[in-house]
């Protein structure tokens, strides 16, 4: 077997890692949004750490195995040899940093609602929630689109 398809095969699941991560997120972000108490929110938000641990696997496993899909291939596509790849992994690049500070924010967050459930309502943990709230969907939406246009990127070819 050529090494290509191996490369190939990990590129599909740092795919699925990562669709799982954009989606198991989505999908348990709207259950603590719409939690009736600040328990059960603090509950999601374990969840949502342990679903979100599996996006810088999943970065690491795209990262490097399309760096061996551009050197093991037998195309001519090199990391700069075609606009729509250079402007891909520009993409990528943003979504990461932006995932990265995502995940900052999603720890601020964490903390406001631990001790918020806690009964802590000495400091304006809510203000400091929404304000981060505010800022996680703004940065999910992003990310959703960013993926979006890498995925068309990746079909289309449009820059070659």
């Amino acid at each position: 077997m050529y090494p290509i398809y191996f490369t190939l095969l990990f590129h599909f699941v740092g795919i699925g890692m990562l669709f799982t991560a954009l989606f198991g997120g989505w999908i348990v972000g709207s259950q603590y949004r719409s939690a009736p108490d600040w328990q059960t929110k603090a509950l999601h938000l374990k969840s949502l750490r342990r679903i979100g641990l599996m996006s810088p696997i999943g970065v690491l496993v795209m990262l490097l195995s399309g760096i061996g899909n551009m050197t093991l291939g037998p195309h001519k596509y090199t990391l700069f040899s075609d606009g729509w790849l250079s402007a891909k992994l520009a993409l990528f690049l943003v979504a990461i940093l932006i995932g990265a500070l995502s995940s900052v924010q999603a720890m601020r967050r964490s903390r406001a609602v631990t001790k918020l459930a806690a009964g802590d309502t000495e400091h304006p943990h809510e203000n400091t929630l929404r304000s981060v709230e505010t800022q996680l969907k703004i940065s999910s939406t992003l990310q959703f689109l960013l993926i979006i246009a890498i995925i068309l990127l990746s079909i289309v070819r449009p820059l070659g």
